[in-house]
């Protein structure tokens, strides 16, 4: 492989070419993008015709209450009530008395003894997933969180309960729930960031958050792309119109990342969700962390709370974030709000405060969502950890059909209240999304490259072989580089202008074990080589460099091109290692 001169593109991040000739910029093209498989085809989605609605209800001293009936509660859509239709109480279920493994014989000559009472333990067995997100949360936020896991795992577990450490960048195929404390603590230990992309570097100008490459993409507001745009007309000198096609196209980039980190995540977190669901008795997920965007993944996340919900799986989310103030002297706009009566005196104000409201909200819809709780605005991680850590007594699970059934596809905000004379505390699901006529984007029919990129056949119909090289990312974190080596005499090309002309289209994918798909980019690389250009690289081909992220592992890299001249496909596989 070449030694010489990298072009990169995309802001560095995507792509590095090797060769000895130095390339025109219209000579070499490519850009790219993080790459998640569609979903499968059956995802869960809320049935309008009956919408269920878990309440917890508690008192003063954060105890579950009892003993309330249909008639207690009052469910509102859009502001509009509803007739509840179905009622439902749930507690944990009892376990069967265990089964001695031996049996003595009967001896008739004495009386009967009675059977001893069932513990506590094998009335409700307990089992925690407790969820680290390490693909979010910075590290000095993860630090915090992982010091309060452990305090919880040694203070304050119950006799019999069961507990596996997880996180969103979770690899392995299965999951092993234990009460040995140190092998728990072992477990959180182990846990180190894993962001694929973060917003907090401040070395680039100009510096676009993900919130705001959110705002900017979806053309959401216009004062923010004109304000970015300015600071990068400031920063390079250049015109007004080059600043907005710049700050678009990063934004495009950015968003796009911070999707994937969001979508992986709540991906992470339905497997998670899987595996509780296959396990006798009460069953909680916890999930701690800094808070992922949830913009334009609203389906997803009431598809993640309703499978939760049908599995009897409680999810209750801690704001590893804390207590963020107003700092004096800072721009309003820059300041980290998190109070929500500061960010309602304020929400026109601060961009800030709308993302970290954009953040929350996907946390809170898990929770609230499943009959959980949303611990978040204090920094006292250890009380959050103790009060997530129990399962409620007592749920609620009201249901009814709404009375305005349109498949809009909108989401429709709930609200539950009591009756009058009640003065407790409710825990109730935010909202949900009505089907739509047509499905939504994401819903997207798989394609050739989606199936071969989650196979493991073996294709050479391109002359594009896949390679490997290990490295570390800027922050320390395992880091790889996928080889794609291009031979340049072998492929074919359009000649007709002159030009070597061809458009490859990839998916490079990392795999476990297990075949699960763990992290992955896509995009598309376009060749026009002047004939000087061509004769310079032919003998040694050509090297696009892609770089990956993942925890630590063994894992399977799959790489899979396709041409465009005639749809030509070539896809292979290898065997490779993070550390």
């Amino acid at each position: 492989m070449g030694t010489g001169k990298w072009l990169c593109l995309a802001l560095g991040m995507a792509f590095a070419l090797t060769g000895q000739q130095t390339l025109d910029p219209d000579e070499f093209r490519a850009h790219s993008g993080p790459y998640v498989p569609p979903p499968p085809p059956n995802t869960l989605r809320t049935e309008v015709k009956l919408v269920e609605v878990p309440v917890v209800v508690r008192d003063g001293k954060h105890s579950a209450i009892a003993g309330l009936k249909q008639s207690d509660f009052q469910v509102f859509d859009s502001g509009k009530e509803q007739t509840i239709t179905t009622f439902s109480v749930e507690s944990g279920p009892a376990a069967a008395a265990p089964v001695p493994a031996e049996t003595p014989a009967a001896d008739h000559t004495q009386p009967a003894a009675a059977a001893p009472a069932p513990t506590a333990e094998a009335q409700h067995p307990r089992f925690i997933a407790l969820c680290l997100d390490n693909l979010s949360t910075p590290f000095a936020d993860l630090r915090r969180t992982k010091t309060a896991a452990e305090k919880f795992v040694k203070t304050g577990l119950a006799p019999g309960d069961r507990v596996a450490v997880v996180t969103t960048a979770w690899t392995e195929p299965t999951i092993t729930f234990t009460d040995e404390v140190p092998k728990l603590v072992e477990s959180i230990e182990k846990v180190t960031p894993q962001q694929r992309f973060s917003d907090n570097d401040t070395s680039h100008c100009p510096r676009i958050t993900a919130y705001q490459a959110y705002l900017i993409y979806n053309h959401l507001d216009n004062d923010t792309l004109e304000g970015v745009a300015q600071e990068d007309m400031g920063c390079k000198h250049i015109r007004h119109d080059e600043a907005v096609q710049e700050v678009t196209s990063m934004s495009h980039m950015i968003w796009e990342h911070s999707l994937a980190n969001s979508r992986n995540a709540l991906y992470s977190i339905g497997g998670v969700v899987d595996s509780l669901g296959k396990l006798p008795g009460r069953r909680m997920l916890l999930l701690a962390s800094s808070g992922f965007l949830s913009g334009n993944l609203e389906d997803l996340l009431d598809d993640m709370a309703t499978k939760a919900l049908h599995a009897e799986v409680v999810i209750n989310a801690l704001d590893s974030k804390g207590l963020y103030t107003l700092t004096p002297g800072r721009p309003i706009d820059a300041q980290p709000v998190r109070s929500r009566s500061q960010k309602t005196q304020i929400a026109e104000a601060s961009i800030q405060s709308r993302q970290e409201s954009a953040k929350d909200d996907g946390m809170a819809m898990l929770a609230l969502g499943t009959g959980g709780a949303f611990y978040h605005n204090s920094n006292d991680l250890d009380k959050g950890f103790h009060e997530l850590g129990t399962i409620p007594d007592v749920m609620y699970v009201l249901g009814f059909s709404p009375s305005d059934a349109t498949p809009d596809g909108k989401y429709h905000s709930l609200k539950v209240k009591l009756a009058p004379g009640h003065h407790y505390s409710l825990q109730s699901r935010l909202g949900y999304t009505a089907l739509t006529k047509t499905p939504p984007p994401e819903q997207r029919q798989p394609s050739k490259l989606d199936t071969e990129a989650l196979a493991s056949d073996t294709l050479a119909q391109v002359p594009v072989t896949l390679g490997s090289k290990p490295g570390t990312s800027e922050n320390g974190n395992p880091a790889l580089t996928a080889v794609l080596h291009l031979d340049l005499n072998r492929l074919k090309f359009d000649t007709s202008a002159d030009r070597h002309a061809l458009k490859l289209k990839f998916v490079i994918a990392v795999l476990n074990a297990s075949g699960a798909f763990i992290a992955g980019t896509q995009g598309e690389i376009e060749l026009a080589l002047k004939q000087a250009s061509f004769d310079a690289l032919a003998g040694q081909g050509m090297n696009v460099l892609l770089p990956l992220h993942a925890p630590p592992g063994t894992y399977t890299l799959r790489g899979v091109v396709q041409e465009s001249l005639e749809g030509k496909m070539s896809a292979s596989s290898l065997p490779v290692e993070m550390r």
